[in-house]
């Protein structure tokens, strides 16, 4: 594509993409004191890469959780994009943290092309 080589285009890197559960987000017993899991998440992705977009409208996620069972959750997408791979594992990291803060097992991530499940304990689902 021409547009590429465009003076008007500046390109952001891959696109990564995380849902965390709305009833979750606002809630500060759910995550630490009076910070809300929305109001860690915005200052993390501004203070590390200074834009993300966040939809509000909820996204419902089915899954099988560990017990054999189906459940569902009404979520909230972020989207953040950056060059850098070091960048995706500092995501990771942060990601880590919320989801022990928020006590959720694990926080559906994608990244280009590829999804990942980022878990609260390390080998949490195990590779059958």
């Amino acid at each position: 594509m021409g547009t590429t080589n465009s003076p008007h285009i500046h390109a952001l890197g891959t696109m990564s993409v995380f849902y965390i559960p709305s009833h979750k987000l606002d809630d500060p017993r759910f995550y630490h004191g009076a910070q809300t899991a929305r109001s860690a998440i915005h200052s993390f992705l501004m203070h590390r890469y200074e834009a993300y977009t966040q939809s509000p409208t909820p996204v419902k996620g089915y899954w099988v959780n560990q017990a054999d069972e189906m459940v569902h959750d009404v979520m909230e997408r972020f989207e953040v994009s950056f060059n850098k791979e070091s960048e995706f594992d500092r995501l990771i990291e942060f990601l880590v943290e919320v989801c022990q803060r928020l006590d959720e097992e694990a926080i559906y991530v994608t990244r280009g092309n590829r999804s990942y499940l980022v878990t609260k304990k390390a080998d949490s689902f195990g590779d059958d």
